[in-house]
């Protein structure tokens, strides 16, 4: 399911926003307002990231994106949002052009979800999604479009009871987040905040626009 915000006519590049585990679209909208104000129109994706599956998940975004206006198309995913985008685009590249990012997205593997995987309530916070997308197999990143993948360091949430290894941003670790042939930059924002930092919306504006 998707959600545009309306406005500037089909000359204006969309930007499909998609979450991640435990989250409903929402907590993109902080994000969504900031590139909205910088000319982009936002788009809202929402999945089933506990209770459905990775490619169910996977086949909605391509019809999300399928469907939004605009000439490009760009795509922006948070945490599991990145690993859904990667799915996505396994199966096939998009009609239409447009650049990605992924924010604090566990593309080389996840220490605190294969930690939780042990055990048979840790697999089921965990749901299916994160499941088979981080801890069995993470899809492959297939290129051809811009990356920008941006990590956290600000070590706060659920990585430091576990105690992961730093640097992270309390969920993912830095090194988790790479993407071989992608720009990747650090910021000093814990899981969430990557979501709320105004340096990661102005990352994301510059990359959208120039790559």
């Amino acid at each position: 399911m998707a959600e545009s915000e309306a406005g500037g006519g089909r000359d204006v590049d969309s930007v499909v926003l998609v979450h991640g585990l435990w989250m409903t679209g929402r907590e993109m909208r902080v994000l969504g307002g900031r590139l909205g104000q910088a000319g982009f129109r936002p788009v809202y994706f929402r999945y089933r990231s506990w209770t459905g599956g990775l490619v169910e998940a996977a086949r909605a975004l391509r019809e999300a994106v399928e469907a939004a206006d605009g000439a490009r198309v760009h795509l922006v995913g948070h945490s599991l949002g990145g690993v859904v985008i990667a799915r996505m685009l396994e199966e096939g590249d998009l009609p239409r052009p447009g650049r990605v990012a992924m924010l604090g997205s566990p593309m080389a593997g996840c220490a605190v979800g294969r930690k939780l995987a042990r055990y048979g309530a840790g697999r089921w916070v965990m749901g299916a999604v994160a499941r088979e997308g981080v801890v069995e197999r993470t899809p492959r990143w297939p290129g051809g479009r811009g990356l920008l993948v941006v990590a956290g360091e600000l070590p706060l949430g659920t990585g430091m009871l576990l105690g992961i290894e730093r640097p992270h941003d309390g969920m993912v670790r830095v090194e988790e987040t790479r993407v071989e042939g992608a720009r990747a930059v650090v910021v000093r924002a814990s899981h969430v905040g990557l979501l709320l930092s105004r340096r990661v919306a102005a990352l994301l504006c510059d990359h959208l626009r120039n790559g």
